[in-house]
């Protein structure tokens, strides 16, 4: 019996968590886009010296 419960609640324990698929891309995207941005920068820096 104890060991219905405990799945019961692992089940409700792992429904309840949200799907961060989409957060996880738009940061990798945000990230990305710093990256290039900040090697932009940078080769604009040494060109000009």
């Amino acid at each position: 019996m104890e060991m219905k419960e405990k799945d019961q609640a692992v089940a409700a324990a792992t429904d309840e968590q949200p799907v961060l698929k989409g957060t996880f891309a738009a940061v990798l995207l945000l990230g990305g886009f710093l990256a290039v941005t900040w090697f932009a920068v940078f080769l604009l820096f040494l060109s000009r010296q």
